[in-house]
């Protein structure tokens, strides 16, 4: 990792994408778990010299691979023929006399033009005669040949391509050369896959860093959800800001979709540009499942495997009877309708969990009924839905498992309402209550329940993080009820915002939503 000289602007951190989540596949599940600590060891040690290889058909120890060091052009060699011998088709982008970028690829299928690159830098730092280079960055370069080894058999419907880049450390310059090639030539880049110092894991916290801009946040938190699905063992956090000191940098100034993979921040390698960047100082649980993550991740966005679920969650009253719920559900793959068509899972109180066929379908919608319940059962739920392949299957919330039928291993969150108690015979709420916005994040139109106890005057409004008002979403005398509000955030940037309900003109209750474009 090159130095870092800029501060690193942390603007909000988020922990879900509402407008596409990751389907579970098993083949991609047990293709990430052909990294094993065994492949990836061996693989770090060749490269960060703790051990010799075979260079053009003859022993060699790389003991550094700064860039200016004799030892550089071998390690990318080394790099090149493990390209070659994965079955790919391999090349150096010689960029300058003293760079060489080293780039394997695998053609897609049914967007050959379209690529998803996931790279990371092989030079490293200190520039004396002995440079390791364990973690920064024998590690991400690791990520990016185990992925090349593990998926150069399989047809994917986008583009790979497999970089390895040079002169990181000297100032990007290896991916500056590539970012701007790609941007000449017009190509069309879906996303970056950066990973640079994922080995690093002091008190097995296994937490870790997905930097991004604004423009890819988006893309960003299909990793997160995928690393969340294949390896829950990670703790991944997606942060927005102006980090600048590895190769997705230039992706960014070129417009392309990147992030950056790295150890957490606040965690960082205590050897980092040193001679004790040694293999010896790798931490292997966190970097295995680090890479078996990234490369789920890589076959997520190859295969598409995504899904979408659009959904008003069941609001509690005191209603005993039925209970209807409609979602919506899209995917780039057709959803399976009839046999292993889309569920719903309920329980109550705790209980087993029941499945539900639809009722009703009409296109992507889909509508279900909940039997009733008794006055006071808490009734949690959701719903799965997988491709008519059977390739992958999601849920809402997302994170449940099982194919034919969809979902049979639940998420380890649901959606929840409760059969409320303390109501009148009317139906009125026996209290005032502000609900949790839905969908959160959202962009750019959200709702907002809230009920309403006795006859009041009610007014919501919604703030920025100054504390400026925003907008005013209601200002009536409401009688006792439930009732919804819609914030539509078109006009406004951005961020996070606090929407807070009055009741007689005293403060009730504050929550905090999130608008992200």
């Amino acid at each position: 990792m090159k130095a870092i000289t800029t501060a690193i602007i942390v603007l909000f951190v988020f922990s879900t994408n509402i407008y596409t989540q990751v389907g579970y596949s098993p083949r991609i599940d047990s293709i990430s778990n052909l990294v094993t600590l065994q492949t990836l060891s061996k693989l770090n040690r060749e490269l960060c010299g703790d051990t010799s290889t075979i260079i053009g058909g003859a022993p060699y120890t790389i003991v550094s691979r700064h860039s200016n060091s004799v030892h550089n052009p071998k390690a990318a060699q080394f790099i090149y023929e493990r390209f070659l011998s994965y079955g790919l088709t391999a090349r150096y982008m010689n960029y300058r006399t003293n760079g060489q970028n080293v780039l394997a690829t695998k053609i897609g299928s049914k967007y050959p033009n379209q690529y998803y690159i996931i790279c990371g830098h092989y030079d490293n730092m200190p520039s004396g005669s002995l440079a390791p280079g364990a973690d920064d960055n024998a590690s991400g370069t690791c990520a990016v040949m185990e992925a090349a080894r593990l998926l150069a058999p399989f047809t994917f419907d986008y583009t790979l391509i497999f970089v390895a880049f040079d002169e990181e450390e000297q100032g990007l310059i290896g991916s500056h050369a590539y970012a701007d090639s790609s941007y000449n030539r017009g190509d069309s880049i879906k996303g970056v896959l950066n990973f640079d110092m994922i080995a690093w894991d002091s008190n097995n916290d296994y937490k870790l860093n997905l930097f991004t801009n604004s423009a890819s946040s988006s893309f960003t938190n299909i990793t997160k959800l995928a690393y969340n699905i294949y390896q829950p063992i990670l703790d991944p956090v997606v942060s927005v800001g102006n980090m600048s000191s590895s190769d997705h940098y230039y992706f960014w100034q070129r417009g392309y979709n990147a992030y950056c993979g790295i150890e957490l921040m606040s965690d960082f390698h205590p050897y980092y540009h040193t001679i004790n960047d040694n293999f010896a100082n790798i931490k292997m649980p966190y970097f295995l499942k680090f890479t078996q993550a990234s490369l789920a991740a890589l076959m997520t966005y190859g295969w598409n495997y995504t899904i979408n679920f659009v959904h008003t969650p069941i609001a509690g009253t005191s209603d005993t009877g039925p209970r209807t719920a409609v979602v919506t559900i899209n995917s780039p793959y057709a959803i399976k309708k009839v046999t292993n068509g889309p569920r719903l899972y309920y329980r109550v109180n705790g209980g087993s969990f029941t499945a539900l066929n639809y009722v009703y379908n009409n296109l992507d919608t889909f509508r279900f009924t909940i039997p009733g319940q008794s006055v006071g059962s808490v009734v949690d739920y959701y719903f799965a839905a997988q491709d008519s392949m059977a390739n992958f299957v999601g849920t809402l919330p997302v994170g449940g498992k099982g194919l034919n039928p969809p979902g049979s291993i639940a998420p380890a969150t649901y959606l929840q309402y409760t059969v409320l108690t303390g109501i009148a015979s009317n139906n009125e709420p026996a209290e005032f209550k502000l609900s949790q916005n839905y969908s959160n994040p959202f962009n750019p139109v959200t709702n907002i329940d809230f009920s309403v106890g006795k006859l009041s005057r009610v007014k919501i409004t919604v703030s920025d993080l100054l504390g400026r008002e925003v907008a005013e979403l209601v200002d009536l005398q409401y009688s006792a009820g439930i009732y919804n509000a819609v914030f539509e955030g078109k006009k406004y940037p951005s961020g996070i915002y606090f929407y807070t309900m009055y009741v007689d003109g005293l403060v009730k209750e504050t929550k905090k939503m999130m608008l992200i474009k």
